[in-house]
């Protein structure tokens, strides 16, 4: 009886829910955090990523939290592929899922975007950036990433001293708040590694297979058992499932 004590996966309970949901709860609220500013000119692509082109400059009046998105990976040329961490665009949204990812700030795959790893960044008081809203994206096979998400031009060259925690994106989308580890990851990963083991609960890559012997079984909340195979070494977590 004492394992249901433990942070254990009830897979009876896991429901899904449409993106941007669990965000609305938890995303940055910039209200009051900002001083309108005249609109800096961008070119068409950058313009372009904005839905319908529309997008308000401002200066930062306090310190405000955004994440991003990123992950590069080596292929057959010597320079990395993808996302790099320090690249322009952020939101007010961390990432519920790999695939809400996608959706939520229209990825396109022809973009390389791994969307192995998320960033959190503090940005200062004093910082000129642009705020609009996601473009949706349509792919050439005729699907459309609706987009949809707060959309956040930095400066250009924004420094790392920004980042304030690191995680990899989870394939299950989230049902709160993730960890962020202080630890920073590689920039780029070979591409056959890019998706290896992770706590589907806080992201953390610190995970283990658990020995037969210590393997053991619960009753979800619908009745049905399930064995708990793995194990989260996140302190703040210990994630089973």
């Amino acid at each position: 009886m004492g394992r249901l004590m433990l942070n254990c996966c009830d897979y009876d309970a896991i429901t899904l829910y449409h993106s941007g949901e669990l965000n609305s709860r938890y995303k940055t609220d910039l209200s009051g955090k900002l001083e309108c500013m005249e609109r800096i000119p961008y070119g068409a692509q950058i313009t372009d990523s904005f839905q319908d082109g529309a997008y308000q400059t401002f200066r930062t009046m306090e310190p405000i939290v955004l994440y991003r998105v990123f992950g590069q990976y080596r292929g057959s040329e010597p320079a990395p592929k993808g996302a790099r961490l320090n690249g322009g665009f952020a939101s007010t949204e961390f990432a519920e899922s790999i695939i809400d990812a996608k959706l939520r700030l229209a990825l396109n795959p022809a973009w390389a975007n791994t969307k192995m790893y998320e960033a959190r960044l503090t940005v200062p008081a004093g910082v000129t950036i642009s705020i609009g809203t996601v473009a949706s994206v349509v792919l050439k096979t005729g699907t459309v990433l609706p987009g949809g998400a707060d959309q956040v031009l930095l400066p250009q060259g924004w420094p790392e001293s920004w980042i304030t925690g690191y995680r990899r994106l989870t394939a299950r989308q989230l049902q709160s708040p993730p960890y962020f580890s202080p630890q920073k990851p590689p920039e780029y990963d070979s591409k056959e590694n890019l998706y290896r083991m992770i706590c589907p609960a806080c992201g953390c890559g610190e995970c283990r297979k658990l020995p037969e012997g210590e393997q053991f079984t619960i009753t979800g909340s619908k009745g049905n058992p399930y064995v708990m195979q793995y194990a989260c070494l996140n302190p703040d977590c210990q994630y089973y499932w």
